[in-house]
């Protein structure tokens, strides 16, 4: 498979067939989102659930795969392995839109996670149709420390197996105490919308957002490292 991935891609650029896969499925789940967000607009409620429901969780096990067998996120931490063009681009541009790339992607995850789950808990069936909840939703505190703990338990165990430098150990370390401010972030916004219905619809808001916004430095990334310059990726 490894092999497959690495050979030239399909996009008529420098990128691999892994790299080309990689931002159209970006763009697809992208593009599920909107529609998705575009049927709750127009309170189709169950189309809504289940696409935006499937589309999250192929996302979360794709960008678990890809982040995770790739290391494409601590590139923007560990040195200029891979990037093709001049020094200053690398620093003052290419570095930053990848690492605010790779910040966004950490929230968009959390998100995703948090959403399904709010989904659930924030709806109701009804006559066949899935209607939102106009009551006051909050998280149990044992639940909440429960799935923090898990969340950096599994992190923790991430960086004793992958990582062999300190830097790598750093770059883990900071996406720990990244994942613990979202959920604590959470908590507040929790407290500022107690109601199930508006938390969903402002928290939905925002994480289009969010995936709009990582489309956009996902292009940027992609445009940079296959498309303006010839890459120096190290063999899949």
């Amino acid at each position: 498979m490894k092999e497959f991935l690495a050979k030239p891609g399909f996009l008529g650029t420098y990128g691999t067939i892994g790299t080309d896969l990689s931002y159209l499925l970006a763009v697809l789940f992208t593009a599920l989102f909107l529609v998705g967000w575009y049927m709750a607009k127009r309170h189709q409620g169950n189309r809504h659930h289940f696409l935006v429901l499937y589309s999250m969780s192929a996302m979360i096990v794709y960008f678990f795969f890809y982040y995770l067998t790739r290391k494409f996120g601590v590139l923007a931490l560990e040195g200029k392995e891979g990037f093709g063009g001049p020094e200053w681009i690398y620093t003052y541009i290419f570095k930053p839109i990848l690492t605010t790339h790779i910040l966004l992607v950490i929230i968009g995850l959390v998100m995703a996670v948090y959403m399904i789950v709010l989904g659930f808990r924030a709806s109701f069936k009804e006559s066949g149709k899935r209607l939102l909840k106009e009551v006051e939703l909050r998280a149990k505190r044992k639940n909440f420390y429960v799935a923090l703990s898990t969340t950096v338990v599994v992190l923790g165990l991430l960086t004793v197996i992958r990582c062999r430098t300190l830097r790598c150990v750093e770059v883990y370390v900071s996406v720990i105490l990244f994942v613990v401010m979202v959920f604590f972030l959470e908590k507040i916004v929790e407290r500022l919308l107690p109601d199930g219905a508006k938390r969903h619809r402002f928290l939905g808001r925002c994480t289009m957002v969010i995936y709009l916004i990582v489309l956009f430095t996902t292009t940027l990334t992609y445009f940079l490292l296959y498309v303006l310059y010839q890459p120096q990726l190290p063999e899949v």
